[in-house]
């Protein structure tokens, strides 16, 4: 247990209530007051009440001196204590970020659970004494782990919850004192059972009668600054260490570059320390966004900031790539009437879809590879496959139609084969896929040298799953009836003869 000694009995506290205790080294005193004993517990010395602000009393639990035990007890009995816990470090290995509104920046794990923001936010000042605390956390919480100290302690009403399980709000029993420091620590689970990482401590100030002499300060920016990759539809959010007055802030933001972006609106929060500013249009692709607030920004008591304070970030960049046709997972798979499946070429030739006067049926397979793409992208804007159409025989759209094009998975290869062979199993498997997601239906129309389709969902969804699937992306074209039995033959072909290409893909997407 220790005393901080102040200029009399009343100025005395409790600083902490911890005992420690050293039996090999004696316990450690200010200086002046070391008092060593080996392998004893034993009670330092006592400071007389002459001494300066800061003495610190030891005590021991081993008491072998009632007389030096009497002052300490006396100390005790007439000073005011309170507990103050030491500022909690961060685990191992982590760096100490505040707990403000902007959650820390890192890798997106969805499996693990942080403290994302809190109010009031960490190192903020002039606080009302009769705020409430507000945790924002990553992921459900067990509501039953979760750990709130502050440090001077406070007691709380039953903790409220909020959107499902995610927002916690404690309200404190009476109001918090006044011009004091607060540290809160959190612990917590996820209902999904990690527990919490990263910021876990927090502090902030209290307001009081003594007039604001303090300047305010930028606590974050959102976007952060030099961040990239930024959302075209972005939101500027800057957090005070204060409250604000609101029409100075407003006056003293610009968007320096580019020009034509200051026609936005503001939106602020209740206590006028969060300020979010709207774009008046999306930039372009690829824009550097600088913005400022100058010292004509003041805090609600005419303090102003120090110092223009300016940042800037990168709109998300837009490129395309032309993605060529894998033809070894390509091409015309026919099934005959005895259920037989073959593949008669392993090089583009002449591709067909429809049914023959054998009562044949084939379908069309396209496939690519979509490594060629980042691993940084954000997301597919557009994915367009062209398709190569040479010649029409009969009338497949009238008598088998309408055409469908589906997103299946039928591996990295199609075998070739003749009819006369023994069956493939693999091309069985592909001509009867399950489709991935509803199909796209074609129209007569539709078709042409080449015919354009949006892909786009099919796309996004095999990015999605590119670790599973090897980055394939693969397309199958089939009438919804796979013969009429009437003899005659009835196909849309493709012939190399007349377009050497017979599909590609094309995919716009984002990257920072």
């Amino acid at each position: 247990m220790f005393l901080e000694h102040g200029s009399g009995a009343r100025d005395a506290r409790l600083v902490a209530s911890t005992l420690r205790v050293d039996t090999r080294r004696g316990l450690r005193c200010p200086p002046g007051r070391r008092h060593k004993t080996r392998g004893r517990r034993d009670i330092s010395a006592p400071v007389p009440s002459a001494a300066p602000p800061g003495t610190v009393l030891a005590m021991g639990h081993g008491m072998h001196h009632p007389r030096r035990l009497l002052p300490l007890l006396f100390v005790l009995h007439a000073v005011t204590a309170c507990i103050n816990v030491p500022d909690i470090e961060p685990p191992p290995g982590e760096n100490e970020v505040d707990a403000g509104t902007t959650p820390d920046a890192g890798s997106d794990v969805p499996e693990s659970l942080t403290l994302l923001t809190s109010f009031p936010a960490g190192g903020s000042t002039q606080v009302a004494t009769g705020t409430q605390f507000t945790l924002t956390f990553s992921s459900p919480l067990d509501t039953g782990s979760l750990r709130v100290e502050v440090t001077p302690q406070v007691s709380f009403r039953p903790i409220e919850w909020g959107n499902r399980g995610t927002v916690a709000t404690l309200r404190p029993s009476a109001a918090l004192e006044q011009n004091t420091t607060y540290t809160v620590t959190v612990d917590a689970k996820a209902l999904s059972g990690p527990s919490l990482t990263g910021t876990r401590s927090f502090s902030f100030s209290t307001t009081g009668p003594a007039p604001d002499t303090l300047p305010p300060t930028l606590l974050s920016t959102t976007p952060s600054h030099a961040a990239v990759g930024v959302p075209r539809d972005t939101l500027i959010e800057i957090l005070f260490s204060e409250p604000m007055d609101r029409d100075s802030v407003q006056t003293a933001f610009a968007i320096t570059s580019p020009a034509g972006l200051n026609s936005g609106s503001f939106t602020w929060n209740e206590t006028s320390t969060v300020v979010t500013y709207s774009l008046p249009s999306r930039p372009d692709h690829g824009t550097s966004i600088t913005w400022q607030v100058s010292t004509f920004a003041k805090d609600t008591a005419g303090n102003p900031l120090e110092d223009t304070e300016q940042r800037e970030f990168r709109i998300v960049r837009q490129s395309s790539a032309m993605l060529p046709l894998l033809y070894s997972a390509s091409g015309t798979v026919t099934a005959d009437s005895s259920g037989r499946h073959y593949r008669p070429f392993n090089l583009y030739d002449l591709e067909r879809i429809g049914d023959n006067s054998a009562h044949q049926s084939s379908r069309l397979f396209l496939s690519f590879k979509l490594d060629a793409l980042p691993p940084e992208l954000i997301r597919i804007n557009r994915s367009t496959v062209r398709w190569w159409l040479s010649s029409q025989t009969g009338q497949p759209f009238e008598k088998l139609g309408p055409l469908l094009m589906e997103s299946v998975d039928v591996g990295e290869s199609l075998p070739q084969s003749i009819i006369e062979e023994t069956e493939y199993p693999e091309l069985a498997a592909a001509y009867d896929a399950i489709p991935l997601a509803p199909a796209l239906s074609i129209g007569a129309a539709d078709t042409g040298t080449p015919g354009v389709f949006d892909v786009t969902p099919f796309v996004s969804q095999d990015w999605a799953s590119r670790m599973d699937r090897n980055h394939r992306s693969q397309l199958r074209l089939r009438f919804t009836q796979e013969t009429n039995y009437d003899g005659v033959t009835d196909e849309l072909r493709s012939s190399v003869s007349s377009h050497a290409t017979l599909a590609e893909l094309e995919v716009v997407y984002e990257h920072p």
